[in-house]
This record gives C-alpha cells, sequence and structure tokens, in this order.
C-alpha cells in the first residue's frame, strides 16, 4: 500500500546542521546505492516519506532532492563532455553570468558533480522564489545568449515543468552536494580539500552577492514572451513581437520618451484592435489606448 504524504509526516531534522538546512524540501526525493567506479547510479524515487537529516548524514546511500513551493537557490549542471564545460570552452561560464547579470545573479559555488568530472553551480539567494520563475526567466536569459539547455550540455534545476494532462509534473531532482565524488573547485576549476563547512561559507558569500527579485524576473519573462495570434500572419507576428521587445522594457534612461511613444503608438494603431478586440484603434480611442500603455510601463514618471 502506498502512503499518501501527510503535513504530520515530517523528517526528522537535527538543528545544527547548517548544511542540510539549505535543502529544506525532502518529499518525493532521489535515492541510489553507491554505484561501482565508472557505473551509473540507479535512481529511484522515494514518494512515501520524506528523507531525514540522519539518512542524510549516514551516507549509506546517495541521495537528491526537488524543489518545493519555493526556491532559494538555482543550480546550473554542466556535464563533463558539454560544449560549455571550462576543459572545452573557458569562458562559457562566465557568459553565463553575463547573462544572468540582469536579474543580479553574480556569484556561485562550484563543485564537482560526481566523479564523473560534470559541473553544478550554486547559486543561491534571498528571499525565496517561485521555482517556477525561476526556472522560465533563467532558462530564457540563457538561451537568448545561445546556450541550448539539454541533458548531457546545460540542464537548469529548477526546471521548466512539462504539464501531463493539465497538471504539473514533479520538478526533476538534482544530486545533493558534498557526496562521495563532490568536491569544492576554486577558480582554476581544480578540486580542492573539501567539507560541508566550507561548503556552508561559499554559499552564504555568494548569497549576499546576489540580488534577486522576483519584479525583475517577471520583468524578464514579459519581455522575453513570445506571443501567438491566429488572427495575423507569421511576419505580423513577428513584427508584433519585436515591438514588444522595444516597448515593454519602459524608460529605462533619458531621451527616450519620442521612440518610445512612437513605437506604442505604432503598435496600438497596427495591433490594438488584435490585442484588446473590436475595430481597429482611431482618434480618442488611440489616444487613451497610448496613454494608458505608457503610464503602465516600468520607469514612467
Amino acid at each position: 500500500m502506498q502512503l499518501a504524504p501527510s503535513p504530520q509526516f515530517q523528517s526528522v531534522q537535527e538543528g545544527d546542521d547548517t548544511f542540510l538546512a539549505l535543502f529544506p524540501h525532502r518529499y518525493d526525493f532521489l535515492w541510489a546505492e553507491h554505484p561501482h567506479p565508472g557505473d551509473r547510479p540507479d535512481w529511484k524515487t522515494e514518494t512515501r516519506y520524506p528523507v531525514s537529516d540522519r539518512q542524510l548524514q549516514q551516507g549509506a546511500c546517495l541521495y537528491g532532492v526537488r524543489f518545493g513551493p519555493l526556491a532559494r537557490y538555482l543550480l546550473l549542471d554542466i556535464d563533463r563532455h558539454s560544449a560549455y564545460h571550462p576543459c572545452n570552452d573557458p569562458f562559457a561560464v562566465q557568459r553565463m553570468l553575463a547573462a544572468l547579470e540582469v536579474i543580479g545573479l553574480v556569484a556561485y559555488v562550484a563543485v564537482t558533480s560526481s566523479y564523473s568530472g560534470g559541473i553544478h553551480l550554486y547559486l543561491p539567494f534571498e528571499p525565496e522564489q517561485k521555482p517556477w520563475a525561476i526556472a522560465q526567466g533563467v532558462s530564457t536569459l540563457l538561451e537568448q545568449a545561445g546556450f541550448k539547455l539539454k541533458p548531457g550540455q546545460l540542464e537548469v534545476f529548477p526546471n521548466p515543468r512539462p504539464y501531463t494532462s493539465g497538471t504539473p509534473s514533479l520538478y526533476t531532482g538534482h544530486r545533493l552536494p558534498m557526496q562521495a565524488g563532490s568536491y569544492l573547485l576554486n577558480d582554476h576549476w581544480e578540486p580542492v580539500h573539501s567539507s560541508q563547512t566550507a561548503f556552508v561559507r561559499q554559499w552564504q558569500w555568494a548569497e549576499q552577492r546576489n540580488d534577486l527579485h522576483a519584479k525583475t524576473i517577471k520583468c524578464v519573462l514579459k519581455q522575453a514572451q513570445r506571443r501567438r495570434y491566429k488572427s495575423v500572419t507569421v511576419s505580423a507576428q513577428k513584427f508584433l513581437n519585436d515591438l514588444d521587445t522595444e516597448i515593454e522594457p519602459g524608460w529605462t534612461g533619458t531621451g527616450q520618451t519620442n521612440y518610445l511613444l512612437g513605437r506604442i503608438a505604432m503598435r496600438e494603431y497596427i495591433f490594438g484592435h488584435v490585442l484588446r478586440g473590436g475595430e481597429p484603434l482611431t482618434g480618442p480611442a488611440l489616444a487613451e489606448a497610448i496613454t494608458e500603455v505608457a503610464r503602465a510601463l516600468p520607469g514612467y514618471v
């Protein structure tokens, strides 16, 4: 008989374990027997009960966790044979950080994922954020920077969740750091003497440098959104999306008013009836729509 998770069935937590406290979501956890050298772990998911601190501290198995309702970190997984691994592209990680800087992520903790030589980059932040927003925002920024998100190359955790019959699936789980084969990496991507205490120290340093806000993520998602409208041609969709790209960031500096108002007017005149329904906008209705859009944009004073 399968037991449904219950809020009353909580895992035993050790109050002084600051490392394990970084990973509070323990339901639907992953586990695997320690594999023979060169073999891959045979991961399984346990859905009946949460994994406890004592199980993790014992280390009889390998463990992995998923994301719950909130996330306090982003994880980038770079495979050893990925085109983006430092051994293959020494500048790829810095390009990733440059892409993520717009949302305030600039510092990470680097560890080897396992004996395979892959790399996990942890980017912690406060306050906690909704995982789906982090997943969509970060994936969008990395793809816009030219990175291809796929297993064996580059994966993002939390991941954008697929839907099955209208219901979101579980977030993909990832291996916990500081287990067998996982070591901290220095600035030259070399393993160094590691401990959970050292990991926590680096995590806290990175967390203080990262400044991530839900409003920033929302703005990125809005800018990147690509809408499809059945009533317009493919070329018109491209034109509309390009206008959205120009308009949605709003005012970011001086001397932009005439340009932005021109783009808003063009979008409302050509596509206003598509966006809002009804007849094409002209005269006072067009002027009202332009004013409404301009006042709602970021940076309007």
